[in-house]
């Protein structure tokens, strides 16, 4: 409830701002919930601090890697700006925020019939890319959690449906993607989410588990599996990164090819990480207990 209230008192506020104003305002919120998180809640910016030591390497200065880990907070204060700015963008707006690279992967792609998954992790502005992929007639399909009260909720979704998105609620998701995938359509993925029963991996040089169900959707409807990413550039404009499909030669054995696969998919993503740490928003542990101080 008290996040719909903020949203509601900040969206009018933000969508009327000079967008370099708005910005400032972020960068001015993110270094004081990292102060916050400092002295009121040291767990949450230990875990926050100690992914980033594993991104940037353990002999990186803290100091540089506390850096890192504040700018990283107040990139996504920048992005949740944008969010809240997003029902009144229109669809050239969209084009001028965005420059994207790689189209032709995703036609590519698209061309043998099977669906699209296109996979990427909480960075830079993925709500954006989205938008944008439709704009381009892309049928771009994203599974979204639900959030809580329902008018949050209502709202979220709703500025994402606004702009073309079709949102699949994740506990509606198994039957949905099947069925997207199969009308040859794109299923936007983001895979960092830790998970304990997931499928275990090697990030970064350390060992985590991640969900796989990207990798078991492929195989099960030999959809494409491409990377891609939305990242923020000097100028506040947007990049948007599309790679070229994972190729993958399957054995046989399902939970070997799954396990095979999603390390593929991790890999594939660690490169873009590591050149835009910043704007990677991992504010939970990654790898479980953190090994840091701050």
């Amino acid at each position: 409830m008290v996040a719909y209230i903020l949203i509601n008192l900040l969206r009018p506020i933000l969508q009327r701002l000079p967008v370099r104003v708005s910005y400032a305002l972020a960068a001015v919120v993110g270094n004081l919930t990292f102060a916050v998180w400092v002295v009121f809640a040291r767990e949450k910016a230990e875990y926050v601090i100690d992914n980033m030591r594993r991104v940037l390497g353990q002999d990186t200065d803290p100091r540089v890697v506390k850096a890192m880990a504040r700018r990283s907070l107040q990139n996504y204060c920048k992005y949740l700006a944008d969010f809240l700015r997003f029902p009144r963008l229109g669809g050239t707006e969209i084009e001028q925020m965005v420059r994207f690279t790689g189209w032709e992967y995703f036609d590519r792609a698209l061309q043998a019939g099977r669906g699209v998954i296109f996979i990427g992790m909480h960075m830079g502005n993925f709500d954006l890319g989205g938008a944008a992929l439709a704009l381009r007639n892309y049928p771009v399909n994203v599974i979204a959690e639900t959030f809580q009260p329902e008018r949050l909720n209502r709202l979220v979704q709703t500025s994402r449906a606004e702009k073309g998105i079709r949102v699949i609620p994740l506990e509606q998701s198994a039957r949905r993607v099947l069925s997207a995938l199969r009308r040859n359509e794109m299923l936007a993925l983001l895979i960092d989410r830790p998970s304990p029963d997931g499928v275990p991996v090697t990030f970064f040089g350390y060992r985590t588990s991640v969900p796989g169900g990207a990798a078991l959707l492929a195989l099960k409807t030999g959809a494409a599996v491409i990377p891609a990413c939305v990242v923020r550039q000097p100028d506040n404009s947007y990049l948007g990164i599309v790679d070229k499909e994972i190729e993958f030669q399957p054995i046989g054995n399902l939970t070997q090819d799954v396990q095979d696969l999603t390390q593929k998919i991790v890999s594939s993503l660690e490169s873009w990480i590591q050149r835009y740490p910043d704007q990677w928003y991992m504010f939970r542990p990654m790898w479980g207990e953190n090994t840091c101080s701050t």
